[in-house]
């Protein structure tokens, strides 16, 4: 029996009927050449490999009342076949149609009664491709275990050497649920640890209010706009892709990183989507943004994650300075990260009982209005692969990410590079975002944009006046690169 850290716990408690707390992707196989693919095939090959990763095969033991942290036992009746299903996309099955179902599979909880995971074999594509439709819960793992998983489900080619047998030792197994007299002093302890770090946390935080007096960064508000509502159980799914090659080219010409780039995009299609909603306000919208934690080779499949809240400068019309302004504030969360150990995700998880946590929850989805807005919505970038990958020998064409809402944010935006394109994954309440797809091509449009606005910039004389107030923005020397064109572009 192995208990879950207060991380995982906390993914656990926050889980209500509306806000299910797991987080998946789909994945679109192209099969074609592929003599003898078919559903049993494919379900057979899953199921091979994923008996080779242990937690799969655990389940979720509760203490009554939630006064404790729950633990992983062994499901013992447990096959990872009866976790694969296979079902087919409505007619034509298109991208909106596979949507559509997929949100509507996405949508519901996962049966805590089993072990956290189940896969959707969905047919009925174009060209006999197949998606899968993977769905695990936090509490399980975050999106770099998630994402390191893939060599071991996965192959690197499409007919690779045969893998050998993994033999699970007992040191994989969860075990038995404990006794209950280990679990009353165990409980007792725990308790008494959490009244311990609650007391360390309130006075950090506390500290934390008092610098925040004089920051203004951390005294700004963060505005409401329509999917800051009242979360509901449906969930809507959109997607696109750009060119990883070319928003490299625009970190390179402007300085900064892949992943402001990346915020940027999001927050031009944001700005689009709520100006066109008459809604766009004055003030930044905010992104919670979570940054793994985890040390360099660690690859256990855990949660080691914390939040960071960056300005997403969607009150910035022109788009280079846009992406200049996201990379201040990135690199201000950074700072602020490194002197500020507060995370209140680690304040909840450590210092509360799972009923307890389960309680703020329920309080938080009862009244979102005088909730206190920790940022607008969740823009997740996880690196992933530069080369293909294969299942049962079909090419992974595409990757979609899919991640979960909380009671006041009901948008979503995950990302994830796979085989040289950037994958925008957009989740949403149904009834809170009226238009996904609009949000989802905005990123494409974003993005020729930032191109045509730096192409200008290229043409234009340079105005020195700017380019010190860029340079003072990006804290780095100035300098003007060549270009195909006449004239030149700033680069840090």
């Amino acid at each position: 029996m192995r208990q879950l850290d207060p991380l995982s716990t906390l993914f656990l408690s926050l889980e209500t009927q509306d806000t299910p707390g797991h987080f998946g992707a789909l994945s679109i196989l192209d099969p074609r050449g592929r003599e003898g693919f078919g559903f049993e095939s494919l379900r057979g090959f899953l199921a091979e490999r994923i008996r080779a990763c242990p937690e799969f095969g655990w389940k979720i033991a509760e203490v009554p009342l939630g006064l404790d942290r729950p633990s992983w036992v062994e499901a013992t009746d447990y096959t990872p076949e009866d976790h694969i299903t296979r079902m087919a996309v409505p007619a034509p099955g298109g991208a909106r149609e596979l949507a559509d179902f997929a949100g509507y599979l996405y949508s519901r909880p996962l049966d805590r009664r089993r072990p956290l995971w189940e896969i959707f074999v969905l047919e009925g594509l174009p060209g006999n491709r197949v998606a899968l439709l993977w769905k695990i819960h936090h509490c399980l793992m975050d999106g770099m275990s998630g994402a390191g998983l893939m060599p071991l489900l996965f192959d690197m080619e499409a007919d690779p050497a045969p893998r050998r047998r993994v033999v699970l030792t007992p040191e994989h197994r969860a075990g038995a649920p404990d006794p209950w007299w280990i679990q009353v002093p165990r409980g007792i302890r725990n308790t008494i640890e959490r009244r311990v770090t609650m007391g360390r946390h309130l006075g950090a935080l506390a500290k934390r209010a008092f610098t925040s007096l004089f920051d203004a960064e951390s005294r700004a508000a963060v505005p409401r706009v329509s999917f800051n509502g009242s979360v509901g159980g449906r969930r809507s799914l959109a997607w696109s892709s750009v060119s990883l090659a070319e928003v490299k080219a625009i970190k390179e010409q402007l300085g900064v990183t892949v992943n402001d780039v990346v915020l940027a995009l999001t927050s031009a299609s944001m700005r689009r989507y709520l100006e066109n909603h008459d809604e766009l306000p004055d003030e930044s919208l905010w992104a919670a943004m979570p940054v793994s934690v985890r040390e360099e080779g660690d690859d256990r499949i855990s949660n080691q994650v914390r939040n960071v809240n960056v300005r997403l400068a969607t009150n910035v019309e022109d788009a280079i300075e846009r992406v200049l302004a996201i990379h201040a504030s990135t690199r201000e969360a950074k700072r602020r990260g490194r002197a500020d150990e507060v995370d209140l995700l680690a304040v909840l998880g450590e210092s509360l009982a799972p009923a307890a946590i389960s309680l703020v929850t329920r309080g938080c989805a009862a009244f979102p209005e005088q909730v206190p807005l920790p940022a607008n919505v969740c823009v997740s970038n996880v690196p992933f692969s530069p080369m293909p990958f294969y299942v049962g020998g079909a090419r992974v064409e595409r990757l979609i990410p899919i991640s979960l809402l909380t009671p006041t944010q009901g948008l979503n935006v995950t990302v994830v590079s796979y085989c040289g394109e950037i994958h925008f994954g957009f989740t949403s309440d149904a009834d809170l975002v009226q238009a996904p797809w609009a949000l989802a091509e905005g990123v494409p449009k974003a993005l020729l944009d930032l191109q045509e606005a730096l192409a200008r910039e290229a043409d234009a004389e340079p105005d020195l006046e700017l380019l010190r107030a860029r340079q003072e923005r990006k804290k780095g020397p100035m300098r003007l690169a060549r270009t195909g064109r006449a004239g030149g572009r700033i680069t840090g």
